[in-house]
C-alpha cells in the first residue's frame, strides 16, 4: 500500500495540468465520495489557509499566472508585482499573487 508521502510525490511528478484536476476534483467532491467508510479527513478550509501561508518560488508563480519565469522575473524588476529574494531565489505571497491575477490578468 502507498503512504501518503509517496502518492504526494508522485504527484508532482505529473504535469502541471494534471495537478490541477487533481486538486479541483478533492475541492470540489472532497474524498468521501469514493468510499463511505473513509472519514472526512479533508478541511477545505483548513487546507486552502494552510496552502495560502506558504509562499511560491519563481516556477510556481509563474505557473499559477500562466507566463513564463522570464517574464515574471521582468514583472518584479519593474516593480509590478511584489517579491521576496532569499539568496539568488524568489518568494512570492501566494495572497499577492491571488490578487495580481483577479486584477490584471482576468
Amino acid at each position: 500500500m502507498l503512504t501518503a508521502e509517496q502518492v504526494i510525490k508522485e504527484i508532482y511528478l505529473l504535469p502541471m495540468e494534471e495537478r490541477k484536476k487533481i486538486a479541483r476534483h478533492i475541492i470540489e467532491f472532497g474524498i468521501r465520495n469514493f468510499h463511505n467508510d473513509v472519514p472526512e479527513i479533508l478541511d477545505v478550509e483548513a487546507w486552502q489557509s494552510e496552502i495560502a501561508s506558504k509562499p511560491f518560488n519563481l516556477k510556481q508563480a509563474s505557473e499559477y499566472l500562466g507566463i513564463s519565469t522570464v517574464t515574471l522575473r521582468r514583472w518584479i524588476k519593474a516593480g509590478r508585482i511584489s517579491a521576496y529574494k532569499i539568496g539568488r531565489a524568489y518568494s512570492l505571497d501566494v495572497s499577492t499573487l491571488k490578487n495580481f491575477k483577479k486584477k490584471n490578468l482576468s
